[in-house]
């Protein structure tokens, strides 16, 4: 089966995303540090509206363009689609981490959250998305 990625025609840059997901790695690693369920309940606002279409209040959103046009980085546009996928997987993770926080869970914080902090390495350092790769597996299935 070919590579499936979810594809919605609304184009993005791609070093915004990466400043964005390092922000999101270092919020998640802080969040796992102190077990904090605010910083987890943060990491799932800003998740979900990039995930459902409120981007325009997202913070790290606005520091990621902020960021980008200070530093002078060369715009590279890609599509939408995959981020968005993986930015419900990344509320869906964070949501859980709240809980887990809020409920003094500290094995599974460790663990969702370290699952959360490679995704966002992995986005921040080597533009890889893990997103796009989950939805291929859950098409393939599903």
């Amino acid at each position: 089966m070919a590579h499936i990625c979810p594809i919605d025609g609304t184009l993005i840059n791609e070093p915004t995303v990466r400043v964005v997901a390092g922000l999101v790695a270092i919020t998640a690693a802080v969040g796992i540090y102190f077990q904090s369920p605010v910083v987890f309940l943060f990491l799932a606002f800003d998740f979900f509206v990039r995930g459902f279409d409120k981007k325009e209040w997202s913070l790290f959103r606005f520091f990621g363009i902020k960021t980008v046009i200070v530093i002078d980085i060369k715009e590279k546009l890609i599509d939408a689609g995959g981020k968005k996928f993986a930015s419900k997987v990344g509320f869906i993770l964070s949501s859980i981490l709240t809980l887990a926080s809020f409920l003094q869970l500290p094995f599974v914080v460790y663990s969702l959250g370290g699952i959360l902090l490679l995704f966002a390495t992995l986005e921040a350092v080597m533009a890889y998305c893990v997103g796009c790769k989950i939805y291929t597996l859950y098409n393939k299935f599903f």
